[in-house]
């Protein structure tokens, strides 16, 4: 039964625009190409330069953590600066960045320079990093988490034991409270790693922390979710003088080749305001394939800075330097 708290008909009032990131070739992340050409001599330790701009979906948080595995197995790689623009993504690919950048740190240096935005997700990959530099301008934090659901199958989730053949009391079923009890418990377990990695440096509460709320850098230096003002060379010489490989101004910097793009398109979705967190349901009136579909579709969770953001990605060159 319906939680009285969270109005279905309620959400049928308010919409938003949910940018969806669609396929438009077979999608398969390239593999990364390395850049380790430089004048320097050929046995100088190299800080590797990581980029990743854009949301943290699964084929650029593929590719970024293709890059880091390669930078662990190469014994050339003394350092990492992980160079970030991204409002985040959904909650399973976010953590596989996380889970990257965190086995990384563990073996080498690990730097962040948040070039525009490191927000929800973003955030949540760089938080293992030693150091995190920040423009003036660049936003950080937005910590939290949404869910997004198919609206069909919330209101006619009392349908499907009529209709379907079910292994289990509650296969198929979506429970406003359980999908509520998910979201709290994904919150907590972001909070949670926030706290572990920048809680000796915040002058936030955790529930100031917990509240979603992004910064500027220089107020994100303040409050300790960063380390320093600076630009990508600050950030490269910081970690290098991490290394303990590296002496002096005797290393190379390499760079990645991206062959990551994305093409947005536009859906509509309700939404439903919940004690400060966001459900956002997908509005199936605006489908073409409407119906059956509707209760195949997953339940899906967000780290994202604004509303929603899937992606797939199809190939293109270009040095990323």
């Amino acid at each position: 039964m319906a939680d009285s708290r969270w109005p279905i008909s309620e959400t049928r009032a308010a919409y938003v625009v949910v940018v969806t990131l669609l396929v438009v070739l077979a999608a398969v992340v390239a593999p990364i190409a390395w850049n380790l050409g430089s004048t320097a001599a050929d046995d100088n330790p190299t800080v590797q330069v990581v980029t990743l701009r854009g949301g943290t979906n699964d084929a650029n948080v593929n590719a970024v953590a293709n890059t880091l595995r390669n930078a662990r197995t190469n014994d050339s790689v003394a350092a990492v600066v992980l160079r970030v623009d991204s409002p985040g993504g959904p909650v399973a690919p976010s953590e596989e960045l996380y889970l990257a950048v965190n086995r990384t740190a563990a073996e080498m240096p690990v730097v962040a320079y948040v070039e525009g935005a490191a927000a929800s997700g973003g955030y949540y990959g760089i938080a293992p990093a030693d150091e995190i530099y920040v423009k003036p301008s660049s936003t950080v934090g937005s910590i939290g988490v949404i869910v997004q659901a198919p609206l069909s199958a919330v209101e006619q989730a009392e349908q499907v034991s009529g209709t379907y053949v079910r292994s289990g009391p509650d296969k198929a079923q979506i429970d406003q409270d359980r999908l509520r009890e998910d979201l709290e418990r994904l919150q907590r377990a972001f909070v949670e790693t926030v706290m572990t990695h920048r809680g000796d440096d915040l002058s936030l509460s955790r529930e100031e922390v917990a509240n979603g709320r992004t910064y500027l850098g220089t107020q994100a230096v303040q409050n300790g979710f960063a380390d320093r003002i600076g630009d990508s060379e600050a950030a490269i010489e910081a970690a290098a003088d991490r290394s303990a490989r590296i002496d002096g101004d005797n290393y190379d910097v390499a760079y990645t080749t991206r062959q990551v793009q994305v093409t947005l398109s536009i859906q509509a979705a309700a939404v439903d305001e919940v004690g400060g967190n966001t459900i956002y349901y997908t509005d199936t009136d605006t489908d073409t394939d409407a119906g059956e579909s509707a209760f195949v579709r997953p339940v899906r969770y967000y780290a994202v800075w604004g509303v929603p953001v899937e992606a797939t990605a199809h190939r293109e060159g270009g040095t990323d330097e």
